[in-house]
């Protein structure tokens, strides 16, 4: 759990970030309506749960790729080493 609290933590600082300068940008008070800020933070803290677990499945599925890859590259020089034995016999 302590993999995830650091991309929310980031996003959130991001998401207040982002309403700061939006009102900076409108040339409003930079804490005007704080229930905005706190919004924008919590949809960006959401955000970065989102992107921490999404990263997490595409590594699993890259590992499971990978193992998949290697059991078909390791039964191929199995395959292509028994032909060879074959060859060799048979000449």
């Amino acid at each position: 759990m302590s993999g995830v609290i650091p991309y929310v933590v980031g996003w959130s600082a991001f998401g207040f970030a982002v309403r700061v300068v939006a009102l900076a940008i409108q040339q409003r008070p930079l804490l005007d309506k704080p229930a905005t800020h706190a919004l924008s933070t919590v949809f960006f803290g959401g955000v970065g749960s989102y992107v921490y677990y999404l990263e997490k499945r595409q590594l699993e599925l890259i590992q499971k790729r990978k193992q998949t890859l290697l059991e078909n590259r390791r039964r191929r020089r199995e395959y292509e080493e028994a032909k060879a034995r074959e060859h060799a016999i048979v000449t």
